[in-house]
């Protein structure tokens, strides 16, 4: 990485930190929902409060980056970031105050993902843009991978109300990264003699290259983010006839895929950069349905095999982000940029805050007797498959668009 683009390192570096709040909660749910009584459905709907209040600022991020911009914005929703995730580490005490305190979480956290989607659009080569948000989008799974690991080794010791409380105090310090690191880093000046809101609107909605893609990354979202939200219950479940130690076991093996779901960012970009956008997000996004149809299906098997595919699983199933990010700069004008980022993100993050209660319920079928255990777990992750089959559609339509140039404008 050259000179020029060192301060990416630290943007890098803080969005690590501000991510743990993410993973947190996935870590201590097995617990949580054993202390605080609350069924499958309840404990998926905290996760989608997350995800409900993070779509909102991620909407909100992306005019305010237009507006203000980026920089301006990154520090600011980071250190908004870090105060809420620890107001949620330790003051929830029920299913209705997490439920309460996870949103307000998110609601705060979009500031460090759609403004530096556009930090980075601004300031690198066009020969490395995939790379670079490939870089950006794995800081985020280290981030992840690390609150997993950080619990692991937490929980069994000191409970889960630590761990919690550790992984927010790690945000702390991601905001005050991205507060003092960030702050030579030139300030994009922004054109306000460009078209608003409305025709900003309408320009998008008329872009059926820009919509195409949006799309696919809502059922990609879909998928996802309902997978990140119940992998670590799920280890823990599958593995506990294995070991002993099971939470340590079971997170940190959680937190090996989601590095894996790292390297898969990196590569994913730099693929896109030498092969096409459309042709790595359709080649990643079926590699990641095949193992949703599978995965789920996989209780009590081999250990081995079951290792095997979470990592994978994990790897393919965010391989195409950067992509996809990258994918919609290219078709959409630069005055638009932070408008499409959020629409994308209110479509997608609203999918993904579906999906881990409709999880949820399903997976109720087997505490209420009508299937088995392992049949519950198994229809709950087809039903992340499902929701993300309608992707590949939209994926050969943005491909054909593109092609042919339609509405790249």
């Amino acid at each position: 990485m050259g000179k020029e683009n060192r301060w990416l390192i630290f943007l890098c570096a803080g969005r690590i930190c501000l991510s743990l709040i993410f993973t947190s909660y996935s870590a201590v749910l097995p617990f949580v929902a054993a202390e605080w009584k609350m069924s499958s459905a309840q404990a998926g709907s905290v996760q989608s409060a997350w995800h409900g209040g993070y779509l909102i600022s991620l909407f909100v991020a992306g005019f305010l980056a237009d507006r203000f911009g980026a920089k301006k914005t990154l520090i600011r929703m980071s250190m908004a970031s870090a105060a809420a995730s620890t107001a949620f580490a330790f003051f929830s005490r029920s299913y209705l105050s997490a439920l309460v305190l996870f949103g307000i979480a998110g609601l705060c956290s979009g500031g460090s993902y759609t403004p530096g989607l556009k930090l980075i659009f601004e300031r690198t080569a066009p020969r490395s843009k995939g790379a670079m948000m490939g870089f950006f989008l794995a800081s985020g799974s280290i981030g992840y991978a690390l609150a997993l690991w950080l619990s692991a080794w937490v929980i069994p010791n000191a409970g889960w109300r630590a761990a919690l409380g550790l992984c927010a105090l790690v945000t702390v310090l991601g905001a005050a990264t991205m507060l003092f690191s960030l702050r030579p880093v030139p300030e994009t000046l922004v054109n306000t003699s460009r078209p608003q809101e409305p025709e900003n609107w309408s320009g998008l909605f008329r872009n059926r290259a820009a919509m195409s893609c949006i799309l696919a990354y809502t059922f990609h979202a879909w998928e996802l983010l309902g997978m990140w939200a119940w992998l670590p219950s799920f280890i823990i479940q599958t593995q506990a006839a294995f070991t002993g130690r099971v939470v340590t076991f079971g997170l940190t093996l959680a937190a090996i895929s989601h590095l894996a779901s790292s390297l898969g960012s990196i590569i994913g970009g730099r693929l896109s950069d030498i092969f096409g956008r459309s042709f790595v997000m359709l080649v990643m996004s079926l590699a990641s349905l095949s193992c949703s149809f599978s995965i789920g299906w996989l209780y009590g098997e081999p250990r081995i095999l079951f290792f095997v595919l979470v990592i994978v699983y994990n790897l393919f199933a965010i391989g195409d982000s950067a992509v996809y990010s990258t994918a919609l700069a290219e078709v959409v004008p630069a005055h638009r940029l932070g408008a499409a980022y959020s629409f994308r993100s209110v479509l997608g993050f609203g999918a993904g805050a579906i999906s881990p209660w409709i999880f949820g319920v399903v997976l109720d079928f087997g505490q209420l007797g009508l299937v088995t255990k392992e049949t519950a777990w198994g229809l709950s992750w087809t039903s992340l498959a499902l929701g993300a089959l309608p992707g590949i559609v939209m994926i050969r339509w943005f491909r054909k668009l593109v092609r042919q140039k339609v509405d790249l404008k």
